[in-house]
This record gives structure tokens, C-alpha cells and sequence, in this order.
């Protein structure tokens, strides 16, 4: 413990000053017809009384102690840094495919990267999280929050075919991370990541289209991780795309493929842990009971503990 204003602490020589003079002081004498006797002198009730009267100086002493501000320091807080997350997800006719296992029911690639996206929100709780969902062309569904539930109360609106394919067909990767960039340029705070998740092959990506790409991803300072829920290579185009960008590129045919995938995205890109400062809290609560104490006692001593001169 310590003191915002320590200068303040002189002044506790005032009650202590209160305090000596209270016990050394003489009095006012007062002849009594019994002043030549014997009998006991009374030192308990004399002290007693004594102790009363220094009650004020007790007060008046920690009067000064809460004038003087006493403050601790509390260990450091610590904050993750954050990270913005825009999730690019393909909702074309094509992600009504299948994906995994199928022994038990039908697996769609939607729903794995639903449920996959759903643990990785999870894990990463403390990031900003976007979705934009895309084809043809692109939609920001759910803006960046720290609120992911949203995300995923979303699922049964972004299915695919719920749009029709003369306005929702076909993949247009370029087009989908022009406006998730853009989106997330907006963000003053936090880095800025890209997690692109689709099933097929881009028109807009192939050279030369991809460098302006690449250009604009660099200056808004974006990372693109891409993942292809097939087995089909990985188009050579979004492979640079991402790894230009700080990126990678990922194969993801099986739903636990699919988690290994956002496993190895989470290790790639580490929540950051910033430590900040010890900081200081006001600290009073050791001289509230204390002055209670002394508050009431010197209250109870009002009702006649004092010397009298009769």
C-alpha cells in the first residue's frame, strides 16, 4: 500500500500532539472537602476516561490518512490482442455436395464448414468475426462482432439454392475478397485476417487477375487463409494469392480434415497476449471499520465517560 499524496501524512503529528497533551495536560484543579483523604485514587477510570478523550485525535488521524488517498497496485491485467476475422464462405449449388462419411446421413460441405467455423468461433472467442457469403456475387452477412453467435443463427437463411442460380451462380473468388478486404480495411483496430472457405475454381483469380489482387491485399494489410472442401489441387492461382498475403493454402476433403485445417490456421496465426500495466485501485477499505469503530466509540463516551469537576 502507498499514497497518492504522501505530503498529507505530515499532518498526522497534529492528533498524536491531541493524544500527549490529552495525557500529560494538569487540568483545572478544584478544592474538594475530601481532597486530604485516603481513599483510592481510580487509575482504571482515570485511564478510561483518558482514552475517551483521545478518541477525537483517533478520528482526526485517520481523517488524514483518507485525505493522503491510500492506493495498492493490482497485478497487470491482461489482454489479447485482437484479431478481425472476415469468413468468406461459398454458398453456391456445389456446396450441396458431399463431404465425409455418409454412413450415418447426409453430409453436406455446407454443414461441415458450418460446424467446423462453429468450434474455430469458439476457440478464438475474444476475435471479431465476420461473414461474408459469396457466388456470383457477395453479401456481408453478418458485419465484425464480437457477438459469433450471430454467425452461426444465420445458417438456415445462407444454405445453398436458397438464392437462385441466374442470380447466384457460379465462384467468383476475386470478387468475394475485393469486398471482405474492403470491409475489413474499415477496421482501425486489430489485424486482419481472411479465412476463405469454397468447393471450386475462380475465373476472377487466374493471371493476370490475381496480382491487383494480391496488390490490394497487401496494402490493407490482410491475411487470406484458403481452404478447398475437395480433393482437386488447390487452383495455383489462390495458392499465391494466399501465401503472398502471409497466407496458405489448404486441401480439406473429410470433415476432421476440415478441423485440422482451422487447428493449423489457429497455430499459424497465435492469439496475441498483450500484459498491460500494474494498475492502481483506491484502497480504504482497511480504515472503514477502524473509524467506525472509533466513530461509535467516542459517540457512547458523549453519554458521560469525561471528568466533572464534583
Amino acid at each position: 500500500m502507498t499514497f497518492l499524496h504522501p505530503q498529507w501524512l505530515a499532518l498526522l503529528a497534529l492528533p498524536v500532539i491531541l493524544a500527549f497533551w490529552e495525557w500529560v495536560r494538569p487540568g483545572q484543579p478544584l478544592a474538594m472537602p475530601y481532597d486530604g483523604g485516603k481513599g483510592p485514587r481510580g487509575w482504571f477510570l482515570r485511564c478510561l476516561v483518558l482514552v475517551a478523550n483521545c478518541l477525537p485525535a483517533g478520528l482526526l488521524a485517520i481523517a488524514v490518512l483518507f485525505l493522503a488517498h491510500p492506493i495498492t497496485f493490482q497485478p497487470p491485467e491482461v489482454e489479447r490482442q485482437l484479431t478481425n476475422i472476415q469468413v468468406v464462405l461459398d454458398t453456391s449449388g456445389s456446396m450441396r455436395g458431399t463431404h465425409g462419411d455418409q454412413s450415418k446421413s447426409r453430409h453436406s460441405r455446407f454443414d461441415s464448414a458450418m460446424e467446423s467455423l462453429e468450434k474455430f468461433l469458439r476457440h478464438r472467442k475474444g476475435d471479431a468475426f465476420g461473414l461474408t457469403i459469396f457466388s456470383r456475387n457477395f453479401i456481408h452477412w453478418v458485419p465484425l462482432t464480437l457477438d459469433t453467435e450471430t454467425i452461426m443463427l444465420s445458417r438456415p437463411f445462407i444454405t445453398p439454392n436458397v438464392l437462385p442460380d441466374e442470380l447466384w451462380g457460379g465462384t467468383f473468388i476475386g470478387n468475394a475478397l475485393y469486398g471482405a478486404s474492403a470491409h475489413l480495411a474499415e477496421r482501425p483496430v486489430g489485424d486482419r485476417m481472411i479465412i476463405l472457405i469454397t468447393d471450386g475454381e475462380s475465373p476472377d483469380i487466374k493471371s493476370p487477375k490475381d496480382v491487383p489482387i494480391v496488390a490490394d491485399l497487401k496494402e490493407k494489410g490482410v491475411i487470406v487463409f484458403a481452404v478447398l472442401m475437395t480433393d482437386i489441387p488447390v487452383d495455383p492461382a489462390l495458392i499465391g494469392i494466399a501465401r503472398s498475403s502471409g497466407g496458405e493454402a489448404f486441401n480439406a476433403v473429410t470433415p476432421d480434415a476440415l478441423n485440422a485445417v482451422f487447428k493449423r490456421i489457429d497455430e499459424m496465426k497465435k492469439v496475441v497476449v498483450l500484459e498491460k500495466k500494474p494498475r492502481a485501485a483506491d484502497y480504504y477499505d482497511p480504515f472503514f471499520l477502524p473509524a467506525l469503530g472509533l466513530l461509535a466509540a467516542a459517540v457512547f463516551a458523549l453519554f458521560g465517560l469525561r471528568f466533572t469537576p464534583w
